[in-house]
């Protein structure tokens, strides 16, 4: 299994479109559910009240994951654009287990 984990810092007026995007539903995880290898994504809250949240894309292997994100750049890029829109910040930590 492979890992992508994202910190976010999450602007506080845009929380409910936050949660709307990466949703089981919402637009970042139908993008990736296209995708083989892709199994799936988990959002956690830092319980600090603060709206940082790890969000944490898992795969079948690194090779996937890059294969779809080459394949897909374009899309990729504006999925991300979206993304850093509702946040303070965001990193990407990579995790391979």
């Amino acid at each position: 299994m492979f890992q992508v984990i994202w910190e976010l810092k999450v602007k506080f007026k845009e929380r409910e479109k936050f949660e709307a995007f990466y949703d089981p539903k919402g637009e970042w995880v139908k993008f990736f559910s296209k995708a083989t290898g892709y199994e799936g994504t988990e959002v956690l809250e830092s319980g600090e009240g603060d709206n940082t949240f790890l969000v944490i894309d898992e795969w079948e292997s690194e090779e996937a994951f890059n294969e779809f994100i080459k394949s897909r750049k374009a899309d990729y890029d504006l999925l991300e654009g979206k993304a850093k829109a509702a946040s303070r910040s965001k990193k990407r930590i990579w995790i391979a287990m």
